[in-house]
C-alpha cells in the first residue's frame, strides 16, 4: 500500500505528516511540496533542499539557483539568470540553464520554450527532439501531448506528428488509444470519445451545459430589454428591487446578478477605482471581484452614493426569484430567501410587477 503524505501548518510554517499523524518533516519551513519522484522540495527563505520520504536530507539547502522545481523521472528543473535547465538527484547540472521556460519531465520528455514564445520538447540529454513550433504545448501523457495556437486543441505523438487535428475545444488523454474530446459548434457543445482510427462516438454529457447556456443567453437578452425599457422612462436605479438585487454583496452571488450587472454596467460611466455612475440620475456603484477559493470568484456590487431620482417602491420580497441559480459559499439553507423560477418572473420582479 502506498504511503500518503499531507502538508500541514503550525504557526504559518509548513511540514509533512502521514495519514496516521506521524510527522515526517516538522512544520518549520516556508513551503514543502507534495512528494514527487520520492522527494520533497523544501523551501526556507531563498534556500531550497530536497528531503526523502523518511524526512532525511537528500540534497542540502542551497541557493545556487533562483528557482528549484520538483523531481520528475530523476531530474528537476532549475533557473539561473532567468534561464531554465535541469539537475539530477546528485545535484549536478546535467542540462545547462538555457531555456526561457522548461517543464518537468514526463514520458522521458520535457516541454521547453524559446525567446519567441514557441514551445518544443527535449530528451534527457537536452537535445531538441520536437522543434519550436507550438504556441502552447502540454506535457506528454501515454505518449501524446496536447497543443494549440488558437482556441482549438490537437494532439501530437512523441515524434511530433499530428495524430488529432487541431479542432477541439477540449481534449483529455485517457490512454494510448482513447481521448475525451469536446467540439463547439456555434453556441452548442458536443462531447465524445475519440479512438484513433475509429472516429468519435458522441454522447449526451453536455446536454445540461447546452441547456444552461441557452437559458443564460435568453436571460441576457431579457436584461438588455429591461435596461433599455427603464432608461426610456427614467433609469433602473429608481426601482428598489433592482437596487437590492444589484447590491447583493455577500459570500453568495446570483449568476443572475452578475449577468444583469454586466448588461447594466455598459450604460454606466466609468469613474475609476472600480466605481461606475448612472448617467441619468448619478447613482454610483462600486464593483469588486472577491476570490473565495482557487477557482471561485464572486462579484460584489455596492451602491456608494444614491442619485437624484424618485424611488419606485415595490418592497423587496421575502423570497427573491432567481432564474439561473446562485454560486458561492454557504448556499445551504437558502430556500427561505430564494426560489428557482423562470426568467419572466425575475424580470417582472425587478420591475415591481
Amino acid at each position: 500500500m502506498t504511503q500518503e503524505y499531507f502538508q500541514f501548518y503550525d504557526d504559518r510554517r509548513m511540514g509533512i505528516k502521514t495519514a496516521d499523524g506521524k510527522i515526517i518533516i516538522p512544520a518549520q519551513y516556508d513551503f514543502v511540496s507534495a512528494i514527487s519522484d520520492g522527494l520533497f522540495n523544501v523551501q526556507s527563505g531563498h534556500r531550497v533542499a530536497y528531503f526523502d520520504k523518511n524526512g532525511d536530507t537528500y540534497l542540502p539547502f542551497d541557493d545556487k539557483y533562483e528557482s528549484y522545481g520538483d523531481f520528475t523521472e530523476g531530474l528537476a528543473r532549475v533557473r539561473k539568470n532567468e534561464r531554465w535547465g535541469y539537475i539530477n538527484k546528485r545535484g549536478n547540472e546535467v542540462i545547462p540553464t538555457q531555456f526561457h521556460y522548461a517543464a518537468g519531465f514526463s514520458n522521458e520528455m520535457a516541454i521547453v520554450r524559446n525567446e519567441l514564445g514557441l514551445h518544443g520538447a527535449i530528451d534527457k540529454e537536452g537535445n531538441i527532439i520536437i522543434g519550436y513550433k507550438f504556441k502552447e504545448l502540454r506535457n506528454f501523457e501515454n505518449g501524446y501531448a496536447k497543443f494549440r495556437d488558437r482556441e482549438a486543441w490537437g494532439v501530437i505523438n512523441k515524434e511530433g506528428s499530428v495524430i488529432i487535428e487541431q479542432q477541439y475545444s477540449f481534449i483529455e488523454i485517457i490512454d494510448n488509444e482513447n481521448f475525451i474530446v469536446q467540439l463547439k459548434e456555434g453556441d452548442h457543445y458536443k462531447e465524445g470519445t475519440l479512438k484513433i482510427g475509429n472516429g468519435v462516438l458522441w454522447n449526451h454529457n453536455l446536454d445540461d451545459v447546452n441547456d444552461f447556456n441557452r437559458r443564460q443567453k435568453a436571460f441576457l437578452d431579457e436584461c438588455e430589454a429591461l435596461i433599455e425599457e427603464t432608461y426610456t422612462e427614467g433609469c433602473p436605479c429608481e426601482y428598489k428591487r433592482f437596487r437590492t438585487f444589484i447590491e447583493w454583496n455577500r459570500p453568495i452571488c446570483f449568476i443572475d446578478q452578475e449577468l444583469l450587472f454586466s448588461v447594466f454596467s455598459k450604460r454606466l460611466m466609468v469613474l475609476g477605482n472600480d466605481e461606475l455612475e448612472c448617467p441619468k440620475c448619478g447613482t454610483r456603484y462600486r464593483q469588486k471581484w472577491d476570490q473565495y477559493s482557487a477557482f471561485l470568484w464572486v462579484l460584489n456590487v455596492v451602491i456608494v452614493g444614491l442619485g437624484n431620482f424618485i424611488s419606485k417602491v415595490a418592497e423587496v420580497s421575502a423570497t427573491v426569484p432567481v432564474a439561473l441559480g446562485f454560486r458561492g459559499y454557504n448556499t445551504d439553507g437558502l430556500t427561505e430567501m430564494y426560489v428557482q423560477t423562470d426568467i419572466g418572473t425575475v424580470i417582472n420582479y425587478l420591475k415591481g410587477v
